[in-house]
């Protein structure tokens, strides 16, 4: 079993779609590893429960070895620019 802390970003409600958006960022070692999700549920909803909701749905992203993993995708962007390979 792995051990690392989560924190939630950026927490937006949604009216329209009445969903709660968030990045959740989990902290391992020397990475961060994050993961844009969101959660149904009313805006009078409680922010504790909110919070635990949206870091559950990272995790079994996580689990299942899906989502976007916005950590990588930087380092590979930054790999990129620095060996010439990609421009502004």
């Amino acid at each position: 079993m792995q051990s690392y802390g989560a924190e939630v970003q950026g927490l937006t409600y949604n009216a329209a779609d009445q969903r709660y958006e968030a990045k959740v960022v989990f902290h391992e070692a020397f990475e961060k590893v994050t993961y844009p999700v969101d959660i149904k549920a009313p805006i009078t909803a409680n922010f504790k429960t909110i919070s635990r909701g949206l870091v559950l749905r990272a995790r079994a992203l996580r689990a299942r070895g899906r989502g976007v993993n916005l950590a990588h995708l930087k380092r590979v962007a930054d790999t990129a620019a620095d060996s010439g390979r990609l421009t502004a």
